[in-house]
């Protein structure tokens, strides 16, 4: 008999109570938490129709504890509860999705900006094409021109009438091309080049994807914007100090080969150190410097190294080392001075990365449009 009941449980466990919904009704739409939910992760459009409600309303649940889960990596600094998964359980013990999903959407003006346009964008609608054909400079006519004018019409540009030809590059037109190049990582030169047609041929769906990429990573910063911070858009090698009238600098930064890339991570800025040495992470060290000073060695004493060995208390000639085979654990240090990896000035950090913000002797590097 018990053998007989224990093969009857098994037989209907299955058939437990369903989970109760989060995000919909009854009938299977989007109650009022779901909608802000939708509209904080996005789905792409048609993702879910295959779904039942219920697989539905736990897609939901998982896609926002992940945001939640990739906030807390994002962060190197301790979250207020609010902003956890801590604060999402306690909203739903007390049934109180509606205030909380509120107080997630973000507030940075130029989520807001984006979100507005990702809305105005419509999937569906006919775009302009642009003829084939070569390069087109400044000054030039090409029957390419007033297509081009028509679509950046669609993708919201405003433009001026043409004083001269409708079928000119002229210098407005121009000058909206370089924001757009600048934008995407292209050499800003004014022209209609192939890699400026493809980015202004792309349609509706295919920029709705991208912007819904980029919404979604505003959404590991917490939810209020500081009174203050820096912005550090790492693909469009820009740093920007926003305060709380908008915008208040704007400079150029160099990042992370893509190989090796600048991490994305929000932190404190706790020290500005001036006149810094420099310490090399030990990747640096095994795959930069020592091949350097292998093809060259006065590599590093010319460049104001000094070697500490583990257990030595003082500084160790470089010269004397064999780097062919080093010991193991050894540490690099860049004197301060001119040829400093870290220029004049160091913003120390709170990470695990070894990341902080510093200026450079190489300013020549700032001239290059791409700054990895």
């Amino acid at each position: 008999m018990l053998r007989l009941m224990v093969m009857l449980l098994v037989l209907v466990s299955p058939l437990r109570a369903a989970e109760p919904l989060l995000w919909h009704n009854g009938a299977g739409e989007l109650n009022e938490a779901g909608q802000q939910l939708e509209d904080l992760l996005l789905p792409e459009p048609g993702g879910l129709a295959a779904l039942s409600t219920a697989e539905r309303d736990a897609w939901f649940s998982r896609e926002w504890r992940q945001v939640l889960k990739q906030r807390a990596r994002f962060a190197q600094f301790s979250l207020s509860p609010e902003q956890t998964e801590a604060g999402f359980n306690e909203a739903l013990a007390r049934g109180e999705l509606n205030a909380y999903l509120h107080r997630q959407q973000p507030n940075y003006p130029a989520y807001l900006q984006l979100k507005q346009h990702y809305h105005a964008l419509n999937p569906d609608s006919a775009i302009t094409i642009l003829p084939p054909g070569g390069e087109v400079r400044p000054g030039e006519r090409d029957r390419a021109i007033p297509a081009l004018r028509r679509r950046l019409a669609e993708l919201g540009y405003a433009l001026a009438t043409p004083r001269g030809r409708a079928d000119a590059l002229d210098r407005s037109l121009s000058d909206i091309l370089k924001g757009l190049q600048r934008a995407h990582g292209l050499p800003p030169n004014g022209r209609l080049t192939a890699e400026t047609r493809a980015i202004v041929s792309r349609s509706p769906a295919e920029l709705r994807a991208e912007l819904r990429h980029n919404l979604r990573r505003w959404l590991l910063l917490p939810p209020t914007a500081p009174e203050q911070y820096l912005l550090v858009n790492i693909p469009a090698y820009r740093l920007t100090l926003f305060n709380s009238t908008g915008p208040a600098m704007n400079m150029k930064v160099i990042v992370g080969r893509p190989d090796w890339p600048t991490p994305e991570l929000g932190t404190h800025i706790k020290a500005l150190k001036v006149n810094p040495d420099w310490t090399p992470t030990a990747n640096i060290i095994r795959e930069d410097l020592l091949p350097a000073q292998r093809r060259d060695r006065g590599f590093l004493g010319r460049n104001g190294f000094g070697v500490w060995l583990p257990g030595a208390a003082d500084r160790q000639d470089p010269a004397t080392i064999d780097w062919q085979q080093p010991p193991a654990g050894l540490r690099l240090v860049q004197a301060p001075g001119p040829g400093n990896a870290l220029g004049r000035f160091k913003f120390e950090m709170n990470n695990p990365f070894d990341i902080y913000l510093h200026d450079t002797p190489d300013k020549r590097l700032f001239g290059e449009a791409e700054r990895a």
